[in-house]
């Protein structure tokens, strides 16, 4: 049973926060040099994000957490492993920002972009959960953002 979203701006908000704070990381925490060490989030995080958009096909993708009208739950891919891979690559793509910055303010925007988007993960979820009854099932077998942790 399909129920009309009761909150667009919310929605729209989550996203904005998201890029918002993406955004503010990449001005503020941009590195002046790249230890190799930091090359191995980039990658992991890019190939993660490609992987996630490789299995849930483009058509399929919605930025906002509002779930598509014919939504059918992923299953393989890292959807196997974790819920969020899209929200877990943007993560690890960040997360070198403020560990090479090295910054308090650096250190605030990667955790108000963590809270960001764990609100927004919550909020997909409760409307995949009133669209899709399979998906608390999905939910008891796979993790959030971090195979067998969170």
């Amino acid at each position: 049973m399909h129920q009309k979203l009761k909150h667009p701006i919310y929605s729209y908000s989550l996203v904005s926060g998201q890029f918002g704070l993406i955004g503010a990381l990449a001005v503020f925490a941009f590195p002046a040099n790249w230890p190799i060490w930091s090359l191995f989030f980039y990658a992991a995080g890019t190939l993660l994000g490609l992987w996630a958009l490789k299995t849930m096909h483009l058509g399929h993708f919605n930025i906002v957490p509002d779930p598509l009208p014919h939504l059918a739950v992923v299953t393989t891919g890292p959807y196997r492993f974790i819920r969020h891979p899209m929200y877990a690559a943007i993560l690890l793509f960040c997360l070198p920002l403020p560990l090479l910055d090295g910054q308090l303010t650096s250190a605030w925007l990667y955790f108000a972009l963590f809270a960001t988007l764990l609100l927004k993960l919550h909020y997909e979820e409760t409307l995949i959960c009133r669209q899709v009854s399979d998906y608390r099932i999905y939910q008891t077998h796979t993790k959030k953002l971090l195979p067998w942790v969170f």
